[in-house]
């Protein structure tokens, strides 16, 4: 071992015989003057090991120490200073906030969101909704036509779907905007009406025909934000997959304005649903008129409905009925994951 080694381990040697010996440490401190405090050769000071004191005496001196004056180990004057710099830093995070919030606010508008159709999450597909829709119990209406509080549970659920149709006050503005449109678009900060008295022995008179056995759905097509739909004005272009019931209805009986509109079907979607579905009634027609497009958030707007009536389905057997949407810039899938432009359920009647 080189003689550097062997002074090195001898001073640690020494080091830790000093500290386990609880024996005095010199520390070297200089005056003003450059002397030590006490002797000239400015070693003389010593520092010594703190007094052995009980375990719930050493945490009261860590909380407060008379002696040195410290509170949770510092002084008031250097708690002054740490809370000086949080302060003035917490104060520059909330202005560097303010000033970028009132940039972000200053971007957007209350009434128009940033981004809208295709550069948005929701995208420029509309989707479709159906009201009786419980969910507990999922796309599945399933009631006995004898039993009224069966009956209750669904039209419930409809009368609370269809309450601000029916009273105005229930809208936020009351629906002071609101004016009976008929064939003529509304001015910008005007929305149509919508009454469910259309909807004939579908409305809550008739108990949306629950009892009779013949019960109705509610089907409508979600807003989507300045969405403008393509509409199938000549009769040539109709899709030949569109149902035939519906397309002698647009060839035969629909008016001119009436083209206008986005069509609505509904359909059994195997070839046994179809047969124990049965003819359908649609209330007042099977298509949503051109006046409540597009939708740019005017409050007050009510979405458009269309009633769909079950005249003669099949009993005591499940059948799965897929409504869709027709437009010309309505995508249209039969994926159970990403309902483009349909709504699926189930209706099963005892």
């Amino acid at each position: 071992m080189s003689l550097r080694d062997r002074l090195t381990s001898g001073t640690y040697f020494l080091i830790v015989r000093i500290i386990l010996s609880g024996r005095r440490w010199p520390v070297l401190k200089r005056s003003a003057s450059g002397m030590g405090a006490d002797k000239p050769n400015g070693v003389v000071n010593y520092s010594r090991r703190p007094p052995q004191r009980p375990f719930f005496q050493r945490i009261r001196y860590a909380i407060w120490n008379p002696e040195e004056r410290t509170f949770l180990g510092r002084t008031g004057r250097r708690w002054g200073v740490i809370g000086m710099i949080y302060l003035v830093m917490y104060i520059c995070i909330i202005i560097f906030f303010s000033i970028c919030m009132c940039g972000l606010l200053a971007t957007m508008d209350d009434r128009i969101p940033y981004f809208t159709l295709a550069d948005s999450i929701i995208g420029d597909n509309p989707g479709m909704g159906h009201r009786p829709l419980i969910y507990q119990e999922g796309a599945l209406i399933w009631y006995n036509a004898d039993n009224i509080t069966h009956i209750k549970k669904y039209t419930d659920n409809i009368d609370e779907f269809l309450a601000q149709y029916e009273n105005k006050t229930l809208l936020p503005n009351g629906g002071v905007n609101q004016r009976d449109c008929g064939d003529v678009k509304p001015p910008r900060e005007e929305v149509c009406s919508f009454n469910t008295s259309q909807f004939g022995p579908c409305s809550k008179e008739f108990g949306y025909g629950y009892a009779a056995k013949t019960p109705c759905l509610i089907i409508k097509l979600n807003r989507l934000f300045d969405w403008k739909p393509q509409f199938y004005e000549n009769p040539g272009a109709i899709p030949p997959e569109m149902p035939p019931d519906l397309q002698e209805f647009i060839k035969n009986n629909a008016t001119a304005q009436q083209l206008r509109s986005v069509w609505v079907s509904c359909q059994g979607e195997r070839p046994a649903d179809v047969e124990a579905l049965g003819p359908l009634k649609y209330w007042p027609y099977p298509g949503v008129p051109e006046t409540y497009f597009p939708y740019d958030n005017t409050p007050g707007y009510l979405s458009p409905l269309v009633a769909v009536q079950l005249l003669k389905p099949t009993l005591h057997q499940i059948i799965n009925i897929r409504c869709r949407a027709w437009a010309r810039n309505i995508i249209y899938t039969e994926s159970l994951k990403e309902r483009l432009g349909s709504t699926h359920l189930e209706i099963m009647i005892d």
